[in-house]
């Protein structure tokens, strides 16, 4: 069980994160909405640093060590091919097989990864990050930039991940969650504005709309 528990996030004049507090079970896909969402899990991964609150797992703060985290728009050093970036993942993890993913979500070894056009960089940071074996997996903004296709890749693999055992959030735009998670949590004005269990879609976005929680 993961516990964010009252988390309050500031950035410039803006708080994002005002109070939030979810209740997350193990071996699950969670959808997380609405405004705020990517500044949820980067707090969850350390990359911003809350005024208050905490991210928790098993009563122990939830350590970086043990997640892996999509950028939402993903970054590589110049230089790299994507074949080097596989190289390195394969270098830390010997037993990761890339070659099932790469079937699914192609990229060109060969070409410099900083380079890449977008559809084919998100494509390889997903790649890499599926190969990573940590138990807690955050997906920021997964689908986009990437084509119909890859898109639909992606949603077979991320319910492949829930069968796994391993506990993924994923921030996407509510629209984008439906049919992959077995809940959601919608955010806006500095919290959790519902919770809901994957057969509550419709539900979810009825309510979303009439709040005014803007899709973006």
């Amino acid at each position: 069980m993961i516990t964010i528990d009252a988390l309050r996030v500031r950035d410039g004049e803006r708080t994002p994160l005002d109070g939030v507090t979810m209740l997350l079970t193990a071996n699950a896909v969670h959808g997380i909405a609405g405004e705020g969402r990517s500044e949820l899990l980067r707090a969850v991964y350390g990359l911003a640093v809350p005024e208050s609150g905490s991210v928790t797992s098993g009563g122990h703060p939830l350590r970086r060590r043990d997640m892996a985290y999509l950028e939402a728009e993903p970054r590589f050093w110049p230089g790299l091919t994507a074949g080097d970036c596989l190289g390195l993942v394969r270098r830390y993890h010997p037993a990761s097989d890339p070659a099932p993913l790469l079937r699914r979500l192609p990229v060109p070894p060969a070409a410099e990864a900083a380079a890449l056009p977008p559809n084919e960089r998100k494509r390889l940071a997903l790649v890499l990050l599926l190969l990573n074996p940590k138990r807690v997996l955050l997906l920021d903004e997964p689908f986009r930039g990437l084509d119909v296709e890859s898109a639909f890749m992606l949603r077979q693999l991320i319910l492949q991940l829930g069968s796994e055992g391993r506990t993924v959030l994923v921030a996407a735009r509510l629209a984008e969650l439906d049919g992959i998670c077995d809940d959601f949590y919608v955010l806006g004005g500095g919290g959790v504005r519902g919770r809901y269990e994957h057969y509550e879609f419709a539900r979810a976005v009825r309510e979303a709309a009439a709040s005014g929680i803007a899709e973006k």
